[in-house]
């Protein structure tokens, strides 16, 4: 019998971070789901195959998502703190099942209704134009060139949920920096990601308090003012539902956008259709989040009762990480599934989640997108590589660490 190596093994390394795909399709089609150990130590399950993912989601009696009434190894105390558990604590709709989870959502898309979202499309605008126009004028050695990750696609998000929470523009930098440590898998994160953890709830606690001093128009004092048939959110309710608002339309944000602008320098071709045919935008985007999504692994859900997919068996108790990138490239829902086709037209992907815990902050996401990413490519003439993409090790995010370019007359070089 021939000896096939375990594709575990290459899991989480350096090669998996810059490309984690050729490994996502040999665990898919090895089986549906595989026993792995994250980063830190922690021990979970990672489904890989589109089918599994997508009925995950939608089965909310199997699975759950309250770590601690759901996961035996924590409410044992034997899972170490990491950024992925981190990201699990809280008091937030992300850890919470039905019938709470309906009563937070319903609570907050009231006060974060369309509207509300659409009505900052002027102001993405304006900002995207001049944190651009300020890279553009640069001169001296680094005229011409930029890291367009820390120095645009970072930068943006922030601004935007800043203004859109009431919090003062000169918390983003430091806001920006906490979020990154708590998604953060680096080697020695976790007292990081735990510390940051705690800093940024306490500064949303000081927000809250602060609003509740003064008013005001924005998303923290809808979210104050919120009821429904008398009920509303608690102040640690309050509290973490800010912080998921400020994770979701920070983290996926800054990844979209940054995916974005690389898909398309990679395609030269669909970009060139593109700018020939604007309406094509948010279905190039679409295709972006299939093929690149912001995150690649929906952490976490914990077996309720034992579940079996495909020839493997899950007891009850267990972590599941659902692997949201290697599904959208799985062959059996995408046709080509490989590869990048901006004019695809499918919008079935699983970027956002499915079902009752779809991300909240994803219409910010897409018309952040949708209005940035034309903006880069119309403002920064000649767009093009000038080293290679470095990733950020993250077993929930796709996350560039750094996007050089250049553009302009300079002849930078063109890579990937």
């Amino acid at each position: 019998m021939e000896h096939r190596p375990d594709p575990r093994a290459h899991l989480f390394t350096a090669g998996f971070v810059a490309d984690p795909y050729p490994v996502y399709r040999t665990l898919r089609e090895s089986g549906p789901a595989h026993r792995v150990t994250l980063p830190g130590g922690v021990e979970a399950w990672l489904v890989t195959r589109y089918e599994d993912c997508r009925r995950i989601f939608l089965d909310n009696t199997s699975f759950s998502k309250d770590m601690a009434a759901a996961w035996t190894a924590y409410r044992e105390e034997r899972v170490p703190v990491t950024g992925d558990v981190v990201i699990g604590m809280g008091d937030s709709m992300l850890v919470s099942d039905q019938p709470r989870h309906t009563r937070l959502r319903s609570l907050v898309s009231k006060a974060f209704a369309p509207r509300r979202v659409e009505s900052l499309a002027p102001g993405i605008a304006r900002s995207t134009e001049r944190l651009l126009a300020g890279l553009t004028a640069r001169e001296g050695p680094r005229a011409g060139r930029a890291d367009l990750t820390t120095e645009f696609a970072a930068l943006l998000p922030m601004e935007v949920i800043c203004e859109l929470l009431g919090v003062p523009a000169e918390e983003g930098d430091w806001l920006r920096r906490a979020t990154e440590a708590v998604m953060s898998n680096d080697p020695g994160s976790r007292d990081t990601a735990l510390r940051a953890f705690q800093d940024f709830h306490a500064f949303l606690g000081d927000h809250v308090r602060r609003k509740r001093r003064t008013g005001g128009t924005d998303l923290t004092c809808a979210l104050i003012d919120v009821r429904d048939e008398g009920d509303r959110l608690t102040e640690d309710e309050l509290v973490a539902m800010l912080g998921v608002l400020l994770a979701a339309g920070h983290e996926t944000t800054v990844n979209l956008l940054g995916s974005s602008v690389l898909a398309l320098l990679r395609h030269p071709e669909q970009l060139a259709a593109l700018r020939a045919e604007p309406d094509g935008w948010p279905g190039a985007i679409e295709e972006v989040l299939r093929w690149e999504g912001p995150i690649q692994n929906a952490i976490w859900r914990f077996t309720r009762v034992p579940v079996t997919l495909g020839d493997v068996t899950i007891p009850a108790g267990e972590a599941i990480a659902l692997s949201v990138a290697s599904a959208d490239r799985d062959p059996a829902r995408f046709p080509d599934a490989e590869s990048f086709d901006s004019a695809r037209g499918d919008r079935g992907h699983l970027a956002f989640g499915h079902g009752i815990h779809h991300c909240v902050g994803a219409p910010l996401a897409r018309l952040e997108a949708r209005i940035a990413v034309p903006l880069v490519f119309a403002s920064l003439p000649g767009l093009r590589l000038d080293g290679e993409p470095v990733y950020r090790p993250s077993t929930v995010s796709r996350a560039l660490a750094a996007l050089p370019v250049a553009f302009g007359d300079g002849a930078g070089p063109v890579t990937g």
